[in-house]
């Protein structure tokens, strides 16, 4: 019905707009005062001589030429999608997304498309942002950083934020309070690497009685380095627990009501690499899952 309406506001006249959709000039007729019927007033004024749009068919048809839009290109994303059994992919990854269960979805993906040769490249999300909005990469996981109009993010892993020492300046059990956490300096995120986790720290401590020591600023993974060089402690997204667990002990932190740390898959605005689209929806079919068993996407 929108395609409908769309052809006859384009050429303003039924049979024009009835010849362009391959259709009678009657039927054409009848959804349109179908539709008229649907929202409660004209759309166009008809004369013998000419047809126009009325207000309200001028206000209708911006809404429906970006609604038909977007439906054209979901169908025609979908079928490229379909299509992508073959050639190459070029893969973006910051260091902590490549430490998180993630990971499984590319080796599943891998599976599953034989055919498609992978092309990893580790980077920061700041750099990845940039190698996506010039076409240097496919598809990218990554922090939610700001990035151009031209690429766009859409969540699929969230992970609380943990507290890490060296062993022997662990607390006893696997919890501590912030408060607890603020009794050490801590290392601190670099706000030109690592804006997004620079935020996210920040507005964990908002809240804190006491302020925070921030002895000295870095990105992962060197953030865990310079805990186990004792230089102070941190606090990292639970997915970093994977790593360097024979010299670092990792403590929930309590309440569990702080921010989540975020993951995206990011790629070009509408972009149709039919490999990219298949390894997105992939992704997006693994978080639908853990929403829907109400697991942690950790």
């Amino acid at each position: 019905m929108l395609a409908a309406f769309c052809a006859v506001a384009e050429e303003l006249n039924f049979a024009r707009a009835a010849e362009r959709l391959c259709m009678s000039q009657p039927p054409l007729s009848r959804r349109i005062r179908q539709l008229e019927d649907l929202v409660g007033t004209a759309l166009f004024v008809r004369t013998t001589r000419s047809v126009r749009l009325t207000p309200a068919g001028a206000l209708m048809y911006e809404h429906a030429r970006r609604l038909t839009g977007d439906l054209g290109y979901m169908l025609d994303s979908v079928r490229e999608l379909a299509r992508g059994e073959g050639g190459a992919l070029s893969i973006g990854i910051t260091p902590s997304a490549a430490c998180s269960s993630l990971v499984e979805v590319l080796h599943a993906f891998r599976h599953a498309h034989p055919n498609i040769a992978l092309d990893l490249r580790e980077m920061d999300s700041v750099l990845l942002s940039e190698e996506l909005r010039y076409g240097r990469v496919d598809i990218a996981l990554m922090r939610p950083v700001a990035a151009h109009e031209s690429v766009e993010m859409t969540v699929v892993h969230n992970e609380p934020l943990v507290f890490i020492t060296r062993r022997e300046n662990a607390y006893a059990g696997s919890r501590v309070t912030l408060g607890q956490v603020l009794r050490h300096p801590l290392v601190g995120y670099d706000k030109t690497y690592s804006p997004y986790l620079h935020g996210l720290l920040e507005q964990l401590l908002a809240g804190a009685a006491s302020g925070a020591r921030i002895v000295q600023t870095s990105r992962l993974p060197s953030i865990l380095t310079l805990v186990e060089a004792g230089v102070g402690a941190a606090i990292v997204p639970q997915s970093m627990m994977h790593v360097r667990s024979d010299t670092l002990h990792f403590h929930a932190i309590e309440p569990a009501t702080g921010p989540m740390a975020q993951i995206v898959v990011a790629r070009p605005a509408r972009g149709r690499h039919p490999a990219a689209l298949a390894l997105m929806g992939a992704l997006l079919a693994r978080r639908q899952e853990a929403d829907r068993d109400g697991q942690p996407m950790a």
